[in-house]
């Protein structure tokens, strides 16, 4: 799961936090500053959907709350949907704006995501947690897997692209070749797959650290090794 800066609420024209009419009205902000992708799974987005990370039904006062937007795609936003989620038990999941989320999974070939194993109990039972909130732990063979469901195929289909990219550049290693595969990355979208891919090749990850828009430098160190988010659980 990608770690994403949200940042602050964008300013108008007389550089004036904006008050969102309707909530709607922060896509494109969103959009701007996240890149279009899903904060959860990290499919592309061809219809981003505002999500609420504390449901609006249940807190409509942070409806139009620019902390409380992040983008999803269909399934993880209904597969989420109405859970009980406020302010006393959101530090019972990880967050992409919050906490340094790459740290908290791992990506496997045809699996899905899986709980990183430096995690002590502790962690790995918020990990869980987070993976059964958008149901990413599911797989085929899962009790609740549906084939409507093609996130892990998207996924799947991205880790090919990413292990053909990693043998064309060191067939052809070359900055064309390497301009070239984070092209394909961007428009594939799964940048945690790219990420582990390539994760003997800190030039590469640099590149697509700064290719995704939005993704928190500040979990990273000059090395391209994952740090603890400042103010986050992990």
């Amino acid at each position: 799961m990608r770690p994403v800066e949200r940042g602050a609420v964008p300013l108008d024209t007389k550089s004036k936090p904006i008050k969102f009419k309707e909530y709607g009205d922060a896509r494109d902000d969103l959009i701007g500053r996240l890149g279009d992708y899903c904060s959860y799974c990290e499919v592309p987005l061809f219809t981003p959907a505002i999500e609420h990370i504390q449901p609006k039904n249940l807190h409509p006062v942070l409806e139009k709350e620019w902390g409380n937007f992040l983008l999803a795609c269909t399934y993880c936003n209904s597969n989420k949907g109405d859970k009980p989620i406020n302010s006393n038990n959101l530090r019972d999941y990880f967050w992409a704006d919050k906490d340094n989320t790459f740290r908290a999974f791992r990506y496997e070939k045809d699996r899905a995501l899986q709980i990183a194993l430096p995690l002590n109990p502790a962690q790995q039972k918020i990990a869980q947690e987070t993976l059964e909130l958008t149901g990413l732990d599911r797989e085929r063979g899962h009790p609740k897997f549906s084939k409507k469901d093609r996130r892990c195929d998207k996924r799947n289909e991205a880790w090919g692209k990413a292990e053909r990219a990693k043998s064309n550049l060191q067939a052809t290693p070359s900055d064309s070749m390497r301009e070239q595969i984070i092209d394909t990355a961007t428009s594939t979208g799964f940048w945690s797959v790219w990420m582990t891919v390539f994760q003997d090749d800190s030039d590469m990850r640099n590149h697509l650290i700064n290719a995704f828009t939005g993704t928190s430098l500040a979990c990273f160190d000059a090395n391209i090794q994952l740090i603890q988010r400042a103010g986050g659980q992990l």
